[in-house]
Parts: C-alpha cells; structure tokens; sequence
C-alpha cells in the first residue's frame, strides 16, 4: 500500500505545481469598468528570480494649495529592485485622476521608469486626494498605489469680484479700489490693468501694492496689490458697463476680468405713464394702429443747482412723421422745473417699424440743453411701431 500512496502524492503535488505555474486571465474593476489583465505573469516559487517594484521616494505628493479649476501635475519614479524584468499596467485612477503618463512598461533590473499623474479639480476642498494605481508582476506588491494630497482653494481672488457704482449723477468723481490677493504665492503682482467699453477712453486705474494691514485683512492672502478704477465725468446718460482685464505675473492665472457698471442718471429725466426704460432712456411705446394714431404725454423734469437758468429745446425729431409739441416750464417747488412735453404719431401713418430689429434703428426726441453744465443735450428713445 504505500508505493500507491507515495504515487497519489507525487500526482498531487505534480498538479499542484503544475497549478502554480499557470497565471489565469483575470479581471478587475475600477471607476472605468472592467479591465482584464491576461499578460501579467507573476514569479511564484520561492528562491526564483523576481521583479522588486520599488516608489523613488514617496508614493504621495503633497501638491499644497492650489485654484480650482486649474490643472497640475506630478511625476513619479519607480525602480526595479529586482532580478527580472518589471511589468507594469495601469490599473485605473479616480474620477478626478489621469495617469497622463506611462513611459515604458517593462523596466529591466536596476532601470527606472517615469510616470506622470495629471488632476483638475473643479470643485473647492479642503481635503482633496486622488489616487493612481498601477499593477506590477511582483508578487510581494502586485499593484502600486500613487497618490497627491492638498487643497483646492481660491488661489488668486478680487475682493469685491466687481464693481457697481449703482446709480450716480451726471457729473460725479467715481472711483474704487479692488485688492487681487494671493493665498499660495509670496510674490504676487498684478502687471497691468485694461480697462474696454469707456466710450470716452478716459477710464483710469491704478496699481498700488497692498500695505500690511490690507493684506492681513483679506481671507488668507500671503501677497498682492490694490488696484484703484477711476472714471471720468463725461459718462453718458444712462447704463454703462466697462471691463478691466487685470494681468498678474502668476504662470497659471494671467488674467483675471473685473466687470464694472455704473448708471449714470443726470439732472433731466422723462416721465410718462407709458414704461420707460430709465437706464436706457427708452419709451415702449409698442404697437400702434396707423389708421387712429396715438398721442403720449411726457413731463420732462428738470433737478439739481441749475434747473432755473436750464433752458430745453427740441433739436431734433426721428422719424419725421412724429410729432412733438414741448410747453413752457413750470416751477414745481424749490427743487425741480416741468417741461410738458406732448408725442403724436398722427392718424394715417404708414407702417413702419423702430424695434431696432435688422436696422438696428429706434425713434428718438433729442432736446438741446442751455445753462446747464453738466450736459448739452438729452434723448428719448422710441421703440415702437406703426402697423
């Protein structure tokens, strides 16, 4: 009986090694679905020359603070410690992780391969770590995680982020000042400011760097400057929106846009029972019947130091079919003058229209301004039309 047991045995552990020696194809899962790893061989017998996969220094970087919305990347080195070959595979990576990089695959003894990990947060987090994993043939570490840590945060900031002037009179000095603050860099500088959409071209700004006490009291900022709008008196009436483009000497954050807006309202005003658009100066007068016409009533009301010695006058009508009919002024009280003022698109007009549709074009009452400094004249709009 024991030739036939030592035969069971040796048959037994003949499929046993035999077993061993056999990697099967495998597959596994990670946030891209699944991955099957078939080519992956891994040394199995104790004493066989194996691969060794060894993270050049740490297997997780500490990337600090960085904006949201930017993309940065990190490059890792992995040795082969070992006596045969190294292979390695990507296995996956989180959501918010590329494994950009992967230079070779298969990485003889002693050699050294590089790979690179790319993220883009698009959220804040005080906590934000993403992870790379790689599958190795070593069979003491069959798969390698790499790792980056930090924070995402508002690298750079405007404090405000805009500027609105609200509603000013004609004439006003307007000026404001905008700090743009650094919380990871100790040598942040705004290089230049530009300021689109001033029609007179004399918007102004000023870079002025942040004293001790500013930049102590922004919300985490380590370095920056103070960037001061200024704009002129010869605003227009009405809405006015400019741009300053602000340059900075950050690699990842060049410019930065500030919106600013300001409605400018001026000593002369319309009022009607019909809307008017009071930062646009425009009259909805909207539909009206060619064959009966339609007559509006407008008060224009005049305010501010010189209201007594202002004197209006109609300079110009658009379209020549309107009417318009402006009275004499009456003193309302001590701080305001009323012109009366009468629009009539008479009975039997063609029909047209001023819907600044593919003409762009509006109707428009201009009055001339005497005595008063602040301007020389003031127009209504029309946006209506005759059908």
């Amino acid at each position: 009986m024991r030739p036939a047991l030592v035969l069971i045995a040796s048959l037994l552990l003949g499929v046993a090694i035999g077993a061993a020696s056999t990697i099967p194809q495998w597959t596994a899962t990670n946030d891209f679905g699944s991955i099957s790893h078939p080519e992956v061989k891994r040394a199995s017998s104790a004493g066989e020359p194996m691969p060794k996969a060894v993270v050049v220094g740490d297997a997780i970087f500490e990337f600090g603070k960085m904006n949201v919305d930017a993309t940065e990347r990190h490059t890792f080195q992995i040795r082969n410690d070992g006596d045969v070959p190294l292979q390695l595979e990507e296995a996956g990576t989180t959501c918010k992780c590329t494994l950009s990089t992967l230079a070779k695959k298969m990485i003889p003894p002693g050699e050294t391969v590089e790979v690179e990990l790319e993220w883009h947060p698009i959220a804040y987090a005080n906590e934000f770590t993403q992870t790379a994993t790689l599958r190795t043939n070593d069979p003491r570490q069959p798969e390698l995680e790499l790792k980056i840590h930090g924070a995402v945060v508002r690298a750079i900031y405007m404090e405000p982020n805009e500027v609105n002037f609200g509603h000013v009179t004609a004439g006003d000095e307007l000026s404001a000042a905008v700090k743009v603050v650094s919380v990871v860099s100790d040598d942040f500088k705004v290089t230049g400011v530009k300021i689109t959409g001033d029609e007179t071209g004399e918007a102004t700004a000023k870079v002025v760097p942040l004293t001790a006490e500013e930049l102590e009291a922004t919300e985490g900022g380590r370095s920056g400057d103070k960037v001061e709008i200024y704009l002129p008196k010869g605003l227009p009436i009405g809405a006015t929106k400019m741009r300053a483009e602000i340059s900075t000497n950050d690699p990842k954050t060049t410019m930065l846009t500030l919106l600013i807006s300001v409605q400018i309202g001026g000593d002369i005003n319309f009022i009607s029972a019909v809307k008017i658009d009071q930062d646009k100066n425009v009259m909805m007068l909207g539909t009206v019947s060619g064959e009966t016409g339609k007559e509006v009533k407008v008060n224009v009301l005049v305010k501010g130091p010189h209201r007594d010695e202002t004197v209006l006058s109609v300079d110009k009508i658009f379209p020549d079919f309107l009417q318009v009919d402006l009275g004499e002024p009456k003193k309302l009280n001590q701080t305001a003058v009323l012109y009366p003022m009468t629009l009539k698109i008479p009975p039997g007009t063609a029909p047209a229209s001023y819907l600044a549709g593919n003409t762009g074009e509006l109707g428009e009452i201009r009055l001339g301004v005497k005595g008063n400094p602040q301007t020389e004249e003031v127009s209504l709009r029309l946006y209506f039309a005759v059908e």
